[in-house]
């Protein structure tokens, strides 16, 4: 039996948080919760109604997976406590996922460089540049941050690039710098990541932590006293 029989995704790294479930490697249910719904409550009605309406237990499933951002402070916290949660409550497998890694999934098959971004504010982006290779897509260098300037600078004649920023930043791409898809990972390219690419996994649901890559904006503003 494959760990991902029957398997919860979950993705709320960005502007709209989204559950499904999973068959294998294919998504059988999905929801997306309303613009700005980041509570766990919200989160948590949204996957009870997937269950009853697919017709499953929560205790039938073998794997939750949940995608660790970078992205939205509040909503990486609520996705991730309640992927522990699920998973320790069925014993279900248990996969944190570089969400950035689902974007790089989601690229066009003609791509072979590709940088994903979203904004960190303050002219700074959150970056991760990956090479495809015959196995897949592989990290080219490590998750982070660079001032825009940085990032556009290092972008090479050929490369791709896509994130939630991406589209923002397009008129200013070196000249044979191409765009992808736009749109954020949806729970399939999350799985698929899962499923494909064990670089971007951390399976211990005790230590697992969201990839916030700075502090909350009430962290920020303290420490700047």
């Amino acid at each position: 039996m494959s760990v991902f029989e029957r398997t919860l995704v979950l993705e709320t790294a960005g502007r709209v948080g989204q559950a499904a479930l999973a068959a294998g490697p294919a998504v059988v249910a999905e929801a997306r919760l309303e613009e700005g719904r980041k509570r766990a409550s919200d989160l948590g009605s949204a996957v009870e109604r997937l269950l009853k309406d697919h017709g499953w237990n929560a205790r039938e499933l073998t794997a939750v997976v949940v995608g660790l951002g970078p992205g939205s402070y509040t909503g990486l916290r609520v996705g991730l406590a309640s992927a522990k949660a699920l998973a320790y409550a069925t014993g279900a497998a248990f996969f944190g996922v570089e969400s950035f890694a689902a974007w790089a999934h989601a690229a066009p098959a003609e791509a072979s460089e590709l940088s994903v971004i979203s904004d960190a504010l303050k002219g700074t982006v959150f970056r991760r540049d990956y090479r495809r290779t015959p196995g897949g897509w592989e990290p080219a260098g490590p998750l982070g941050a660079a001032t825009v300037d940085e990032w556009l600078a290092g972008l090479r004649p050929g490369a791709w690039v896509s994130g939630p920023f991406a589209a923002s930043l397009a008129a200013r791409l070196p000249v044979g710098v191409n765009v992808g898809a736009a749109h954020e990972p949806r729970p399939a390219d999350v799985l698929a990541a899962a499923q494909a690419y064990p670089w971007a996994v951390t399976t211990d649901v005790w230590t697992a932590e969201p990839y916030y890559l700075r502090g909350s904006s009430a962290e920020e503003k303290a420490r700047r006293g």
